[in-house]
């Protein structure tokens, strides 16, 4: 059985548990074999859920941290502006030198055109 399967069992008994539900036969998809092989862990996890609590957070709690996240988002877009000027700053430079060098290029090959519609053919 691969990791997916796994995790795709033991998520529907987690979802079962939490709405109250112990009974394991009739999850969706899933065969006796595997169940059985699983049953170890299922206990585990019926374990865990019945020596669990449910807990409120704090309002005050819940005040820091959507306070901290709202730092947090407003430094990070303060460093992606930095980046992105940069970034801005590093391709305009590039385009810059491109557009020079054709531009010089350009005046190279104008010079020998007109050089040699100047000078007669010589034959």
């Amino acid at each position: 059985m691969d990791k997916q399967t796994v995790a795709d069992i033991l998520a529907a008994h987690a979802d079962r548990l939490v709405q109250g539900e112990r009974e394991t036969a009739d999850l969706p998809g899933m065969s006796a074999e595997q169940l059985s092989a699983l049953d170890p862990l299922m206990r585990v996890a019926e374990r865990v859920h019945t020596a669990l609590a449910p807990v409120q957070p704090s309002p005050t709690f819940v005040r820091q941290l959507g306070q901290q996240l709202i730092a947090t988002t407003s430094q990070s877009r303060k460093a992606m502006t930095r980046r992105t000027r940069r970034a801005i700053l590093v391709v305009a430079a590039a385009l810059g030198s491109v557009v020079s060098l054709v531009s010089a290029v350009g005046i190279v090959i104008w010079l020998i055109r007109r050089r040699s519609q100047r000078s007669p053919a010589r034959t």
